[in-house]
């Protein structure tokens, strides 16, 4: 198998269900995977926006959740996938202003972790009272503006959820409510004892899947050619830009790391596919846990 060499690398994460993988229908759209994934991020993330906006909002009341423990699990991260719709990579049909809107969301969750980065290393040294007194101020403004970026960016995807499962259209208007209470100072993520209480979306996967969006060799019946894996999940990676592949027929997976996979083609529909893996992943495997 030819080694790597100037192909690039890039890891984000998002859920996913290897079982439901297997069993996917055709795909009249090849793009649909990575829409999804988008999707998933996003709903995500401003999920999380509005749990910490929340907090936020509550901070001056008694007992209600404030720590650096308790809060910092639910900051949101950016993706990888973010990184790549950035350079135009990401071989996906949405419009420029989704790809706009999409990125100034991720954008101004930067100094919305600064300021709150900041408060906790006051709240560590001088007690959480007085750091709320010092940085609410600046703390809530970036988090609520953060929260009406997420607003626009869930609003701008929802045109294409169409090409989804619908339970990703009632995500869409449970976080358009959700956000839009935060944004006017309510707390919907917090429940009556001040602590944080996710809300259920109506789409959530079953089992853990990472997005992975890296460049890959594969090889099948002997013909190694380039593809893209998708994402992972311990029992398989999902592939875009695939050769025609045979479901059961065997394929070895080489990374960018030079990690090598073992496995067999559990679907294959157009450019997409999914392979199982020989040997299930273990769960601190770094591909899970990056």
């Amino acid at each position: 198998m030819p080694p790597f060499s100037k192909l690039s690398r890039a890891r984000f994460a998002a859920e996913g269900d290897s079982h439901r993988e297997r069993e996917r229908p055709e795909l009249p759209d090849s793009s649909m995977p990575m829409l999804e994934a988008l999707v998933c991020e996003v709903h995500s993330a401003a999920l999380l926006t509005a749990t910490i906006a929340s907090a936020i909002n509550a901070f001056r009341r008694a007992g209600t959740v404030r720590s650096e423990a308790d809060l910092k699990p639910y900051v949101p991260g950016e993706p990888a996938i973010i990184s790549v719709l950035r350079n135009g990579m990401l071989e996906m049909d949405v419009n420029d202003d989704t790809v706009r809107l999409v990125i100034q969301f991720f954008d101004d969750l930067g100094p919305a972790r600064i300021a709150l980065d900041r408060y906790f290393a006051d709240a560590n040294h001088i007690g959480e009272d007085r750091a709320a007194a010092l940085h609410l101020l600046t703390v809530s403004a970036t988090w609520r503006r953060a929260c009406q970026d997420a607003l626009l960016a869930v609003r701008q995807l929802h045109s294409d959820l169409s090409r989804l499962p619908a339970q990703y259209a009632s995500n869409s208007k449970l976080l358009n409510n959700l956000l839009q209470d935060v944004i006017i100072g309510g707390t919907p993520c917090l429940d009556t004892n001040g602590q944080i209480a996710l809300p259920d979306l109506p789409q959530r996967r079953q089992s853990a899947r990472r997005t992975v969006c890296q460049p890959c060799m594969l090889t099948h019946n002997r013909v190694t050619s380039q593809a893209f894996v998708r994402d992972v999940s311990p029992g398989g990676f999902g592939l875009e830009r695939v050769p025609q592949l045979v479901p059961k027929t065997a394929v070895e997976i080489e990374l960018p790391s030079g990690r090598r996979f073992s496995g067999v083609v559990a679907w294959c529909s157009g450019s997409s596919a999914g392979v199982r893996f020989t040997r299930v992943l273990l769960p601190n495997d770094p591909l899970l846990t990056g």
